[in-house]
């Protein structure tokens, strides 16, 4: 009989310390009482070396967000227009103190020349989040803006508004305001 190759021990068992060979499985094949290698790719909140655990299907499951979000998206008109800034009737989001919000979003249409601003209201002080100016070739825009996010104030009166005004003639300003909380 030829002679055969020795394995050397490998592996160690860390209550006996005695050394083991790890043995070749295949796909499918039970790994239960089995010696083996295992990469340490995947650790728990402790730093403890785990293997994933597959969903039904064989895929590793994954969470994309913990928190979950209420869309939010009133639609109003100022119908006289306005040549001063002015709150376009119903499109103004009340926010709850201390939440998150992103994902901003809006459209705006008029048929004269006008500027719309989104404005976050903080305890009564304006910040404008967003500037468009819509006129002829484009009465009508529609943006999202996906990188801006933040928190509403801890106190006073939080809201999310648009507001708009027409430039030269007057024309009716619509709006429709969006934007994802975090519940």
């Amino acid at each position: 009989m030829a002679d055969l190759k020795e394995v050397f021990p490998i592996l160690q068992d860390d209550s006996t310390s005695a050394g083991a060979s790890p043995i070749a499985r295949v796909e499918g094949d039970a790994s239960a009482a089995k010696n083996g290698l295992i990469a340490f790719s995947f650790k728990d909140s402790t730093g403890d070396v785990i293997l994933p655990q597959l969903s039904a299907g064989g895929g590793v499951p994954v969470s994309v967000a913990a928190d979950k979000l209420c869309l939010k998206s009133p639609a109003g008109e100022l119908a006289a227009g306005s040549a001063t800034i002015a709150l376009v009737t119903g499109a103004e989001i009340t926010l709850t103190v201390d939440k998150v919000y992103e994902h901003v979003s809006f459209v705006v249409s008029s048929r004269r020349d006008s500027l719309f601003q989104i404005i976050w209201l903080d305890d009564a002080t304006p910040t404008i989040l967003a500037e468009v100016i819509v006129g002829p070739g484009q009465f009508t825009v529609c943006e999202s803006l996906p990188c801006m996010k933040f928190t509403a104030g801890s106190t006073g009166t939080q809201k999310l508004q648009l507001k708009a005004k027409n430039f030269e003639a007057q024309s009716s300003l619509r709006g429709t305001l969006m934007v994802e909380e975090y519940v």
